[in-house]
């Protein structure tokens, strides 16, 4: 009986063994088809080594491998559910969240990409570059502005000069009411592209609503105030404003060239209201009733 007994311990001992040592065969056979780059074989292999052990003895690394081919062998499904299935071992490691955050982007899933790159840049540094630079752009979409200001400062200066970042600075300044750097982003932004939409317009509204305010407060201080002293000044201030006209006109014509109708026409006619000419005025005010 004592030596039946023995003997059934040493099947089990020895079925152990064998099991064990096929799981490492599996993952050994995943490991060499990843070298060899058939990516869709690996993928199988993890597939049969996954089933074949229990959920509880899995390590997080392996179903981090496992996805990291699987993204390879383009099968974005599986690696989603075994990045998971990583993250619930909470392993987590560099490229599984580049991996991540390229995955939902394919998707157009921004915010789940969105949650990859944060947590990226969190726990792995924000010294990432292209990290940053695509952070700036998603914060830049959503509105966040306080936090794409933070990861445009992070991005390379190469990114710093393309013109579509630096649109979206612009915008951004904009809406932090940061006019001076709007100024010199919307300069550098004509020196690449003398047409530039959004740059011309920041440029033209600036030095018109230059002229125009000064107007009004010159004409209020006037009106105050009817001494020759005050007078003269007006004079003068006057003198600034048709400066500051001047200025935007050149910005204006290239807008009304892309743009022409009722956004600018009101510019046009109060400017050469300004100037004492009526018949340029009269030719714009007719844009502004259609």
């Amino acid at each position: 009986m004592r030596s039946a007994i023995i003997l059934s311990f040493v099947i089990l001992i020895l079925a152990g063994c064998s099991s064990t040592k096929q799981l490492g065969n599996l993952k050994t056979s995943a490991e060499n088809f990843s070298e060899k780059g058939d990516y869709l074989q690996a993928v199988e292999a993890w597939n049969q080594y996954f089933q074949q052990t229990p959920l509880e003895e899995t390590p997080g690394i392996d179903y981090a491998q496992a996805a990291k081919i699987a993204v390879k062998a383009g099968q974005t499904e599986q690696a989603i559910a075994w990045f998971d299935q990583a993250r619930y071992k909470n392993y987590a490691d560099v490229e599984m969240y580049r991996d991540l955050a390229e995955i939902y982007r394919e998707q157009d899933n921004l915010s789940k990409e969105l949650s990859a790159l944060e947590f990226y840049s969190k726990n792995y540094g924000t010294g990432n570059s292209e990290v940053n630079a695509r952070l700036f752009e998603l914060y830049s979409e959503i509105d966040e502005y306080s936090k794409a200001k933070q990861a445009w400062n992070g991005m390379n200066p190469g990114d710093k000069t393309a013109e579509t970042n630096l649109i979206r600075y612009l915008e951004v300044n904009k809406e932090m009411e940061n006019e001076a750097v709007c100024d010199s982003v919307a300069t550098v932004l004509l020196q690449l592209n003398p047409d530039q939409f959004e740059a011309l317009d920041w440029m033209a509204k600036k030095y018109y609503w230059a002229g125009q305010n000064r107007y009004d407060q010159a004409m209020k201080e006037y009106e105050q105030n009817k001494t020759r002293k005050q007078y003269n000044i007006l004079l003068k201030e006057l003198d600034k404003v048709t400066a500051d006209f001047k200025k935007a006109l050149p910005y204006l014509e290239k807008l009304w060239e892309q743009k022409p109708g009722k956004e600018y026409a009101g510019y046009f006619a109060n400017i050469y209201a300004r100037f004492g000419d009526e018949q340029k005025a009269e030719y714009y005010k007719r844009y502004m009733d259609n």
